[in-house]
C-alpha cells in the first residue's frame, strides 16, 4: 500500500471463518457471509435471494460459524446488490 494510504472504513474488518454463512427465519442458507465489519456485511447468495432483496429492505438473519458452533442473529437492511453479491447494514428493528 501507498505510505499516504489511508483506511477509509469506518470500521476495520472482522475476521469470520470461511464457513460463515446466513439463515433466514426459516433456516433457508441464504449464502456465504464475509467482509464483516462493525457497519454491516457482504453475503454471497444465489441469484433468487439476490433478486428478491430490495435496496432498503429490512432482514433478520442469523450468521452461522458451523465450526465454532456459534450463531447471531441480526436485524440488517440491504445497502447495495451487485450480481448475487448483497451488503446489508446492521441496524435496530422497526417497528417492535
Amino acid at each position: 500500500m501507498p505510505e499516504n494510504w489511508e483506511e477509509r472504513r469506518q470500521f476495520p474488518r472482522l475476521p469470520l471463518p470461511e464457513d460463515a454463512y446466513a439463515v433466514d427465519a426459516e433456516g433457508t442458507n441464504l449464502g456465504r457471509v464475509t467482509h464483516a465489519a462493525g457497519g454491516g456485511m457482504l453475503i454471497h447468495t444465489d441469484a433468487a435471494h439476490a433478486e428478491r432483496w430490495k435496496v432498503g429492505e429490512q432482514l433478520r438473519l442469523t450468521v452461522v460459524e458451523p465450526n465454532n458452533k456459534v450463531s447471531n442473529t441480526i436485524d440488517v437492511v440491504v445497502r447495495y446488490r451487485h450480481g448475487n453479491d448483497v451488503g446489508v447494514q446492521f441496524c435496530e428493528k422497526q417497528g417492535e
